[in-house]
Protein backbone atom coordinates (compact mmCIF):
# COMPACT_ATOMS: atom_id res chain seq x y z
CA UNK A 1 0.00 0.00 0.00
CA UNK A 2 2.87 2.58 0.59
CA UNK A 3 3.45 4.66 -2.26
CA UNK A 4 7.10 5.09 -3.81
CA UNK A 5 7.31 8.35 -4.68
CA UNK A 6 9.53 11.03 -3.31
CA UNK A 7 8.37 12.69 0.08
CA UNK A 8 7.13 16.66 -0.12
CA UNK A 9 6.78 17.94 3.22
CA UNK A 10 5.76 14.95 4.90
CA UNK A 11 3.53 13.68 2.21
CA UNK A 12 3.53 10.93 -0.66
CA UNK A 13 1.18 10.96 -3.31
CA UNK A 14 0.50 9.72 -6.86
CA UNK A 15 -1.86 8.33 -9.32
CA UNK A 16 -1.46 4.80 -10.99
CA UNK A 17 -2.89 4.28 -14.62
CA UNK A 18 -6.62 2.96 -13.03
CA UNK A 19 -7.56 6.65 -11.98
CA UNK A 20 -6.55 5.71 -8.23
CA UNK A 21 -4.59 8.47 -6.34
CA UNK A 22 -3.22 8.22 -3.04
CA UNK A 23 -1.79 10.18 -0.31
CA UNK A 24 0.53 8.87 2.44
CA UNK A 25 1.62 11.17 5.58
CA UNK A 26 5.03 10.17 5.55
CA UNK A 27 6.22 11.51 8.99
CA UNK A 28 6.67 8.44 11.04
CA UNK A 29 8.90 9.90 13.72
CA UNK A 30 6.10 12.19 14.73
CA UNK A 31 3.70 9.08 14.59
CA UNK A 32 2.30 11.25 11.69
CA UNK A 33 1.46 14.50 13.40
CA UNK A 34 0.82 16.62 10.50
CA UNK A 35 2.98 20.15 10.76
CA UNK A 36 1.78 23.51 8.41
CA UNK A 37 3.65 22.05 6.30
CA UNK A 38 2.66 18.60 5.58
CA UNK A 39 -1.24 19.89 5.98
CA UNK A 40 -0.52 22.79 3.18
CA UNK A 41 0.95 19.64 1.48
CA UNK A 42 -2.37 17.82 1.90
CA UNK A 43 -4.66 20.51 1.29
CA UNK A 44 -2.85 21.44 -2.60
CA UNK A 45 -2.95 17.68 -3.65
CA UNK A 46 -6.38 17.84 -2.29
CA UNK A 47 -7.10 20.22 -4.83
CA UNK A 48 -5.27 20.07 -7.65
CA UNK A 49 -6.96 16.16 -7.96
CA UNK A 50 -10.83 18.09 -7.42
CA UNK A 51 -9.95 19.39 -10.52
CA UNK A 52 -8.96 16.61 -12.51
CA UNK A 53 -11.42 14.15 -14.47
CA UNK A 54 -9.16 11.18 -14.30
CA UNK A 55 -8.99 10.59 -10.63
CA UNK A 56 -11.73 7.24 -9.66
CA UNK A 57 -11.18 7.36 -6.41
CA UNK A 58 -8.61 8.48 -3.16
CA UNK A 59 -6.86 6.52 -0.53
CA UNK A 60 -5.44 8.31 2.66
CA UNK A 61 -3.10 6.45 4.67
CA UNK A 62 -0.46 6.98 7.24
CA UNK A 63 3.15 5.52 6.99
CA UNK A 64 5.20 3.49 9.86
CA UNK A 65 1.88 2.15 11.97
CA UNK A 66 0.33 5.16 12.87
CA UNK A 67 -2.40 6.97 10.64
CA UNK A 68 -2.14 10.48 11.85
CA UNK A 69 -1.45 11.52 15.99
CA UNK A 70 -2.99 14.77 15.24
CA UNK A 71 -1.93 18.41 15.14
CA UNK A 72 2.30 18.58 15.61
CA UNK A 73 1.63 20.06 19.28
CA UNK A 74 5.77 20.15 20.35
CA UNK A 75 6.05 22.25 16.77
CA UNK A 76 3.39 24.03 17.47
CA UNK A 77 4.72 24.66 21.62
CA UNK A 78 7.64 26.05 19.98
CA UNK A 79 6.62 28.60 17.73
CA UNK A 80 4.57 30.09 20.45
CA UNK A 81 7.30 30.03 23.13
CA UNK A 82 9.49 31.68 20.23
CA UNK A 83 6.72 34.04 19.90
CA UNK A 84 5.20 35.01 23.18
CA UNK A 85 2.06 33.01 22.69
CA UNK A 86 -0.63 33.30 20.16
CA UNK A 87 -2.70 36.45 19.69
CA UNK A 88 -6.05 35.96 17.69
CA UNK A 89 -4.56 36.15 14.55
CA UNK A 90 -2.25 33.27 14.62
CA UNK A 91 -4.75 31.28 16.54
CA UNK A 92 -7.36 31.72 14.02
CA UNK A 93 -4.87 30.70 11.25
CA UNK A 94 -4.34 27.60 13.48
CA UNK A 95 -7.76 26.42 13.42
CA UNK A 96 -8.72 27.86 10.05
CA UNK A 97 -5.65 25.25 8.49
CA UNK A 98 -7.12 22.36 10.02
CA UNK A 99 -10.15 23.42 9.08
CA UNK A 100 -9.11 23.95 5.35
CA UNK A 101 -7.03 20.44 5.47
CA UNK A 102 -10.68 18.48 6.05
CA UNK A 103 -12.83 20.52 3.68
CA UNK A 104 -10.14 20.32 0.80
CA UNK A 105 -10.71 16.26 1.47
CA UNK A 106 -14.91 16.62 1.39
CA UNK A 107 -14.49 18.95 -1.68
CA UNK A 108 -13.03 15.26 -3.77
CA UNK A 109 -16.09 14.67 -6.04
CA UNK A 110 -14.86 10.96 -6.21
CA UNK A 111 -15.43 8.47 -3.34
CA UNK A 112 -12.22 8.67 -0.28
CA UNK A 113 -10.89 5.35 1.20
CA UNK A 114 -9.38 5.84 4.62
CA UNK A 115 -7.02 2.75 5.27
CA UNK A 116 -6.17 3.73 9.01
CA UNK A 117 -3.47 1.84 10.88
CA UNK A 118 -2.48 2.76 14.30
CA UNK A 119 -3.95 5.87 16.51
CA UNK A 120 -5.86 9.02 14.93
CA UNK A 121 -6.23 11.08 16.86
CA UNK A 122 -7.15 14.61 16.77
CA UNK A 123 -7.34 16.16 13.50
CA UNK A 124 -5.94 13.15 12.46
CA UNK A 125 -9.20 11.24 13.62
CA UNK A 126 -10.96 14.34 11.83
CA UNK A 127 -8.99 12.99 8.65
CA UNK A 128 -10.22 9.59 8.68
CA UNK A 129 -13.92 10.20 9.41
CA UNK A 130 -14.14 12.48 6.68
CA UNK A 131 -13.42 10.25 4.00
CA UNK A 132 -16.35 7.66 2.59
CA UNK A 133 -14.85 4.19 3.77
CA UNK A 134 -13.21 3.93 7.16
CA UNK A 135 -11.22 0.55 7.08
CA UNK A 136 -8.28 -0.14 9.97
CA UNK A 137 -6.71 -2.94 11.80
CA UNK A 138 -7.33 -3.84 14.98
CA UNK A 139 -4.77 -2.11 16.69
CA UNK A 140 -6.28 0.97 15.63
CA UNK A 141 -7.89 3.59 17.71
CA UNK A 142 -9.40 6.88 17.64
CA UNK A 143 -9.18 9.30 20.01
CA UNK A 144 -10.58 13.19 20.49
CA UNK A 145 -8.04 14.41 23.71
CA UNK A 146 -8.86 17.95 22.75
CA UNK A 147 -10.91 18.65 26.48
CA UNK A 148 -7.18 17.11 28.14
CA UNK A 149 -5.33 20.08 27.07
CA UNK A 150 -8.01 22.72 27.11
CA UNK A 151 -9.36 22.36 23.67
CA UNK A 152 -12.56 21.52 21.84
CA UNK A 153 -12.85 19.68 18.94
CA UNK A 154 -12.01 20.68 15.43
CA UNK A 155 -11.65 20.22 11.68
CA UNK A 156 -15.19 19.48 11.66
CA UNK A 157 -15.27 16.81 14.42
CA UNK A 158 -18.28 17.94 16.48
CA UNK A 159 -20.33 17.66 12.97
CA UNK A 160 -18.41 14.25 11.85
CA UNK A 161 -18.94 11.99 14.90
CA UNK A 162 -21.71 13.17 15.62
CA UNK A 163 -23.08 12.09 12.27
CA UNK A 164 -21.47 8.87 12.61
CA UNK A 165 -21.55 7.70 16.43
CA UNK A 166 -24.70 9.32 17.24
CA UNK A 167 -24.74 11.70 20.10
CA UNK A 168 -24.23 9.72 23.08
CA UNK A 169 -20.73 8.53 21.92
CA UNK A 170 -19.62 11.49 20.25
CA UNK A 171 -19.74 13.47 23.51
CA UNK A 172 -18.33 10.66 25.58
CA UNK A 173 -14.96 10.97 23.06
CA UNK A 174 -15.50 14.69 23.08
CA UNK A 175 -16.20 15.31 26.77
CA UNK A 176 -13.87 12.55 28.79
CA UNK A 177 -11.69 12.14 25.92
CA UNK A 178 -12.49 8.48 25.69
CA UNK A 179 -10.60 5.94 23.25
CA UNK A 180 -12.44 4.14 20.67
CA UNK A 181 -10.78 0.87 20.10
CA UNK A 182 -11.28 -0.16 16.42
CA UNK A 183 -13.37 -3.20 17.39
CA UNK A 184 -15.76 -0.64 19.32
CA UNK A 185 -15.69 1.66 16.60
CA UNK A 186 -16.85 -0.65 13.60
CA UNK A 187 -19.80 -1.76 16.42
CA UNK A 188 -20.61 1.58 16.55
CA UNK A 189 -20.61 2.56 12.93
CA UNK A 190 -18.03 4.76 12.94
CA UNK A 191 -15.89 2.12 10.56
CA UNK A 192 -16.51 0.54 7.20
CA UNK A 193 -14.65 -2.84 8.17
CA UNK A 194 -12.22 -3.96 10.36
CA UNK A 195 -8.74 -5.83 9.29
CA UNK A 196 -6.41 -7.99 11.61
CA UNK A 197 -3.75 -6.36 10.28
CA UNK A 198 -1.78 -4.40 7.54
CA UNK A 199 -2.02 -7.21 4.83
CA UNK A 200 -5.48 -7.80 5.34
CA UNK A 201 -6.29 -3.96 5.37
CA UNK A 202 -4.31 -3.23 2.45
CA UNK A 203 -6.39 -6.49 0.99
CA UNK A 204 -9.77 -4.60 1.79
CA UNK A 205 -8.39 -1.52 0.25
CA UNK A 206 -8.26 -3.34 -2.99
CA UNK A 207 -11.52 -5.08 -3.11
CA UNK A 208 -13.28 -1.72 -2.10
CA UNK A 209 -11.08 0.07 -5.11
CA UNK A 210 -12.39 -2.73 -7.16
CA UNK A 211 -15.88 -2.47 -6.68
CA UNK A 212 -15.66 1.82 -6.80
CA UNK A 213 -13.85 1.21 -9.98
CA UNK A 214 -16.35 -1.69 -11.76
CA UNK A 215 -19.60 1.41 -11.15
CA UNK A 216 -20.66 4.36 -12.68
CA UNK A 217 -18.35 7.35 -11.80
CA UNK A 218 -21.08 9.81 -12.02
CA UNK A 219 -23.42 7.47 -10.34
CA UNK A 220 -20.91 7.16 -7.53
CA UNK A 221 -20.32 11.00 -7.47
CA UNK A 222 -23.97 12.04 -7.26
CA UNK A 223 -24.63 9.35 -4.50
CA UNK A 224 -21.62 10.73 -2.60
CA UNK A 225 -23.26 14.40 -3.02
CA UNK A 226 -26.72 13.31 -1.86
CA UNK A 227 -25.48 11.06 1.24
CA UNK A 228 -23.54 14.12 2.38
CA UNK A 229 -26.41 16.20 2.03
CA UNK A 230 -28.78 14.33 4.45
CA UNK A 231 -25.90 13.05 7.16
CA UNK A 232 -23.66 16.48 7.00
CA UNK A 233 -26.30 19.30 6.48
CA UNK A 234 -25.27 20.98 9.31
CA UNK A 235 -21.48 20.85 8.12
CA UNK A 236 -20.19 24.69 7.61
CA UNK A 237 -21.88 25.82 10.90
CA UNK A 238 -20.00 23.60 12.88
CA UNK A 239 -16.75 24.35 11.46
CA UNK A 240 -17.68 28.27 11.87
CA UNK A 241 -18.66 27.14 15.72
CA UNK A 242 -15.49 25.63 16.17
CA UNK A 243 -12.77 27.84 14.87
CA UNK A 244 -14.68 30.51 16.57
CA UNK A 245 -14.58 28.61 20.00
CA UNK A 246 -11.02 27.21 19.02
CA UNK A 247 -9.52 30.51 18.59
CA UNK A 248 -10.71 32.01 21.93
CA UNK A 249 -9.70 28.45 23.92
CA UNK A 250 -5.88 28.51 21.18
CA UNK A 251 -5.07 32.04 23.50
CA UNK A 252 -6.51 30.84 26.74
CA UNK A 253 -3.92 30.75 30.15
CA UNK A 254 -4.87 27.17 30.47
CA UNK A 255 -3.70 26.09 27.21
CA UNK A 256 -0.52 28.03 27.44
CA UNK A 257 0.45 26.66 30.36
CA UNK A 258 -0.25 23.52 28.74
CA UNK A 259 1.82 24.32 25.22
CA UNK A 260 4.59 25.30 27.32
CA UNK A 261 5.32 22.00 28.53
CA UNK A 262 6.14 20.25 25.06
CA UNK A 263 8.29 23.24 24.46
CA UNK A 264 11.82 21.60 24.12
CA UNK A 265 14.10 23.02 26.29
Amino acid sequence: MSLQTGCIDGVRDGVDENGVARLEIDRPAQMNALDGAASARLITVCHEWAARTDIRAVVISGRGGSFCAGADVAGMADDAAAGGGFDESQARGIIENGSNLIGAVRSLRVPVVAAVDGPAVGIGASLAVACDLVYATARSYFLLAFVNIGLMPDGGASALFTASLGRARANAMALLGEKLPAADAFDAGLLTAVADDEEGLSAQVDRALGRLLRASPEALKTTKSALDAHSLGGYDEAIAREIAGQTALLQSPQFQQILAGFAKH
